[in-house]
């Protein structure tokens, strides 16, 4: 659309279109200008943010390339618990990042993932054992 289409559509909005005279979802006056406002605000930077502390600030996006026997696991993953993609990665990310499991690794010797995978593995053969 261009600038005069918009125009065109905002003078029809303001002068022209009708409104249903018992409507109880039409909104009007002041009522309609908060509305749009509040639209306009919330559209205007994309998806919303992921940090409550930074409210209407656009969240940086991360992309990395996987390898296909990951990306199967994953998406495997996925789909039998009720989550997505990015979740995923996002919670993993920040369990790998947490400041106590990188002291504990460093102490060790080791790589955080190291570590995870010990800690889920210890976790899947208690389960295992306990079932």
């Amino acid at each position: 659309m261009t600038n005069h289409d918009y125009d065109a559509a905002a003078e029809w909005a303001e002068h022209d279109m009708e409104l249903p005279a018992n409507s109880k979802t039409a909104l009007r006056g002041d009522a309609a200008a908060t509305f749009g406002r509040e639209l306009l605000e919330r559209s205007s930077g994309g998806r919303p943010t992921l940090d409550p502390n930074a409210p209407g600030a656009k969240s940086p996006v991360r992309q990395t390339r996987l390898p296909r026997h990951l990306d199967a696991g994953l998406v495997t993953f996925v789909d039998h618990n009720d989550t997505t993609i990015s979740e995923v990665f996002r919670d993993a990310l920040g369990s790998y990042l947490d400041p106590d499991l990188i002291a504990y690794a460093e102490q060790r010797h080791l790589k955080p993932a190291a570590v995870l995978r010990e800690a889920i593995q210890e976790y899947l053969d208690t389960h295992r054992r306990a079932g």
